[in-house]
């Protein structure tokens, strides 16, 4: 029982961050594009390389790593709004958005966990 309100707690937390994410880009966006769904998993990301680097070299319960991976930036990062954005391009003619968004999130999301994980790994050593 223990382990499914960690991954609740952490799901409603990561979601709300999402929300709050999508509402600061989304006023100081004016596009088409799903910048706010990007940013988030970007930020997502770049948060599960730093927490994944840092964490592999420090203990962490188990209940906290389903806390933390699992609720908080599972809850956070979005694949299904992804794939539902991926699909209303191609409903509405733009296919070119939608592999420029795939690309994006993709490249740019590997890039930004082997940099966060670096990062941490970096740290861990110099500190």
């Amino acid at each position: 029982m223990l382990k499914i309100l960690a991954v609740a707690l952490g799901g409603a937390i990561g979601s709300t961050g999402r929300y709050v994410i999508a509402l600061l880009v989304g006023r100081l966006s004016n596009s088409n594009y799903p910048i706010e769904t990007l940013t988030a998993n970007l930020i997502g990301c770049l948060l599960i390389g730093l927490l994944w680097g840092y964490f592999e070299r420090v203990p962490l319960s188990n209940e906290f790593r389903l806390f933390l991976f699992t609720g908080m930036l599972g809850g956070f990062t979005t694949f299904s709004t992804f794939a539902r954005e991926n699909v209303q391009y191609l409903k509405t003619g733009e296919p070119l958005l939608a592999v420029s968004y795939i690309l994006a999130s993709n490249l740019f999301g590997i890039c930004l966990v082997a940099v966060g994980f670096m990062t941490a790994q970096y740290l861990l050593r110099v500190t």
